[in-house]
């Protein structure tokens, strides 16, 4: 066991305790960042795909693109279909009897077999997670029709930001169910004034939506007061939330239910 984000006395934070970290975080697999020109691909002529700014993270690992790139293609085959893969080429120096184990990325294009349907080429297994020091990932592709070169296609996703995430959470958090009490005075009247607009809307979040919200009222306290709650009204006019009642009551409980709709 070892303590990775404490003070050792020595240096012990590596890049593959950070790389675990960061895989437990937002998956083990590759992914684009929302930054930048989030790394799209885009054809500059039959022979070069250039690269746009941004960030990725690739098992683990954080790479930048801090201005776009160009990658060469090979050109294509006449009456021929073929696919390459432009991949990100991870590798750590393991050579020797003294590695320095520094890690290095660049591009490098895995070229497809020509034929009568694009297929996609293979890629050699490794992984950058299980301590691998040779590890190639693609990350876009582009396909060939005879001399004619494709529109060049990312294959890993976008990773959507927390914030983003938080903001759609909220936003779905419907239908949601409010309870809570108020307590009215009635006095000389048989309706009372449950929620105005303002208090209502400091509850729940949003205003009144008469198209799908529903509000259910009871007398909590019939000991107070024997009136009977016999419905419940919204006036679209003053946006008052109303309860008619059995008979005069003074002060009276009402316990309430609101459904806020999807």
């Amino acid at each position: 066991m070892e303590i990775v984000t404490g003070k050792a006395g020595v240096p012990h934070v590596s890049s593959a305790d950070d790389g675990r970290r960061i895989a437990g975080e937002v998956g083990t697999g590759s992914y684009v960042l929302q930054t930048g020109g989030k790394l799209a691909p885009s054809l500059v002529d039959a022979n070069t795909v250039r690269i746009a700014t941004g960030d990725m993270i690739v098992q683990g690992r954080h790479i930048g693109v801090t201005a776009p790139e160009d990658v060469k293609v090979a050109s294509g085959s006449q009456g021929k279909k073929r696919m390459d893969y432009i991949c990100v080429h991870y590798t750590r120096d393991v050579s020797g009897s003294s590695p320095t184990l520094v890690e290095t990325v660049e591009w490098k294009v895995l070229r497809g077999t020509p034929g009568s349907s694009a297929v996609a080429p293979s890629v050699p297994k490794g992984s950058i997670l299980d301590g691998d020091a040779d590890v190639t990932v693609p990350i876009c592709s582009v396909t060939f029709d005879g001399l004619t070169t494709g529109q060049p296609k990312l294959l890993i996703p976008k990773l959507t930001p927390l914030a983003d995430l938080v903001d759609s959470v909220s936003q779905n958090e419907y239908p949601k169910v409010i309870c809570g009490s108020v307590v009215r005075n009635a006095s000389g009247f048989n309706a009372v004034m449950v929620f105005g607009p303002e208090h209502f809307k400091e509850i729940a979040g949003r205003a009144f939506d008469n198209s799908k919200d529903c509000i259910s009222v009871i007398n909590a306290d019939g000991n107070a007061s024997g009136a009977v709650v016999t419905g419940v009204i919204y006036n679209p006019n003053t946006k008052h939330i109303d309860a008619h009642l059995s008979g005069t009551a003074g002060a009276i409980r009402l316990n309430y239910i609101i459904t806020l709709g999807a």
